[in-house]
């Protein structure tokens, strides 16, 4: 007979409009999952015209840039450096002229990974997200040791749960949100990305 698998469509970077999520839809993924850039009121449009899920981080590294060239191997022989380029050195790209930037980076088989270093966290906008029809969830703990992911993932199952029956108050949204704090990574920041932006200044 062969695998079945239900295919999840996942450029992280890509995704923007209901009429993306209704094509790969069409061809057979059962959802999709949408770029981090959307502010609220753009997001809000959007899950207006979709025929299929669409999936949204509300937990996780946001990666910015991903390229298959080994970009860091690649400086390390221009400046005859040698180190490790693996995602637990920690190492990060700073903007020249803006010494808050810092940019997480590393390789591996796959080439180059560039994450920002303010993590995802929509604790505190899931109630939102439910009352525009976007219920499907993904959390990413790249960045995040597996057992405090562990928490953290069972922290939006039971916020889930608390919407489903009604009893979620955004109160116990601010509780939640403390715990993630408490469980998330000392050096990485929280925030909630694009989403409350004006969608006339995203580029």
């Amino acid at each position: 007979d062969g695998y079945h698998f239900n295919l999840i469509y996942d450029t992280s970077v890509f995704v923007t409009s209901s009429r993306q999520v209704n094509f790969w839809g069409d061809h057979g993924a059962v959802e999709t999952v949408l770029s981090r850039e959307i502010p609220s009121e753009e997001l809000f449009q959007l899950s207006e015209n979709l025929d299929f899920p669409a999936e949204v981080l509300v937990y996780g590294a946001s990666v910015i840039h991903h390229s298959k060239r080994p970009l860091l191997q690649n400086y390390y022989n221009f400046t005859h450096i040698d180190d490790e380029k693996t995602r637990e050195r920690g190492l990060f790209l700073s903007e020249p002229n803006d010494e808050e930037s810092h940019y997480s980076i590393y390789e591996d088989k796959h080439g180059t990974h560039i994450f920002i270093n303010n993590d995802i966290d929509m604790m505190t906008k899931l109630k939102e997200l439910i009352d525009h029809n976007l219920s499907h969830w993904k959390l990413d703990g790249i960045y995040c040791p597996g057992q405090n992911f562990v928490e953290i993932a069972k922290i939006f199952v039971k916020a889930k749960e608390l919407i489903e029956t009604g009893d979620f108050t955004q109160d116990r949204a601010f509780l939640f949100d403390e715990e993630i704090r408490n469980l998330h990574p000392v050096g990485r920041g929280l925030d909630t990305g694009f989403y409350e932006f004006d969608p006339k200044l995203v580029k």
